[in-house]
């Protein structure tokens, strides 16, 4: 007897096939045997679809980090309200956009003086020859003591004040008029008042005959003002900047003087120190 064999194709993706429509199958059985939520429709709401929005194209900096995106972002720019409910879309709607900085603690060491001064009368306006009282203060904004230092006030000079021109060297009016002080020192945050009135000042480096002259207009006053070879004065500040003051309003003086006055005689040479 002669045998024939025949060859039988594989039947495996047969059987995948069935089985996929298996799953299928069961799958929706189960669905439809189980419970299921729809989208909901009513009493004034609409819950058909939602979506998941990126966060936009703009990219947010700050510091060393950068956000490029985040999912969650909200849909539209307003809120969907209706009733006593309000739905506010993203995953962030009410997130805080302030941002509070921490900045190390500066703390400036050293010293730092500053002066004013006042009229009395106020001014501005003046008539030649009239009384005037010149008050001044001086302060030291730093925490150290400071020692021995000169204050002037300058009237009408010929260029602003700079340390180691006194009011004598910037003089531009005839006759000369200026005021000189000597701080003997000062502790930090103290301050120490100053005055026109005879004894408060330098009688040998000042030329103040009690008004101001016709034709004054500028007046200045400079904090830590002479020490020769120095530059920046007898005390060293961490602020050399704010030692100038000078009157906002400045004054006007009008009239003759009462008399005529001389010129007061050549003042002697300033040291850095007075003596004792």
């Amino acid at each position: 007897m002669k045998l024939m064999l025949r060859k039988i194709p594989a039947l495996r993706p047969v059987r995948r096939i069935v089985l996929l429509a298996a799953a299928i199958l069961t799958g929706l059985l189960i669905i439809k045997g189980g419970p299921w939520v729809q989208a909901q429709i009513g009493g004034g709401y609409d819950l058909t679809w939602w979506t998941i929005d990126g966060g936009g194209a703009t990219p947010i900096t700050g510091g060393p980090y950068t956000l490029l995106s985040s999912s969650g972002q909200p849909y539209a720019s307003s809120n969907m309200s209706s009733g006593p409910y309000t739905l506010q879309s993203g995953f962030w709607p009410n997130a805080n956009t302030t941002f509070n900085v921490y900045l190390p603690m500066v703390s400036r060491l050293g010293n730092d003086l500053t002066g004013s001064f006042t009229l009395s009368p106020a001014g501005p306006s003046f008539s030649a020859g009239q009384p005037v009282t010149i008050n001044v203060t001086v302060t030291n904004h730093g925490d150290e003591a400071v020692s021995g230092f000169w204050v002037d006030f300058y009237i009408n000079p010929a260029s602003t004040p700079v340390v180691n021109k006194s009011w004598y060297n910037l003089c531009a009016m005839s006759p000369c008029s200026g005021l000189a002080w000597y701080v003997t020192g000062l502790g930090p945050g103290q301050s120490v008042n100053l005055s026109s009135n005879p004894g408060s000042y330098k009688s040998d480096h000042s030329s103040w005959p009690g008004h101001f002259a016709a034709g004054t207009t500028t007046l200045h006053l400079l904090v830590d003002s002479w020490n020769p070879g120095m530059a920046n004065g007898a005390v060293t500040e961490w602020n050399e900047q704010n030692n100038l003051y000078t009157l906002p309003t400045g004054v006007v003086v009008s009239g003759l003087e009462a008399s005529s006055q001389e010129a007061p005689p050549p003042l002697p040479d300033r040291p850095a120190r007075p003596a004792e």
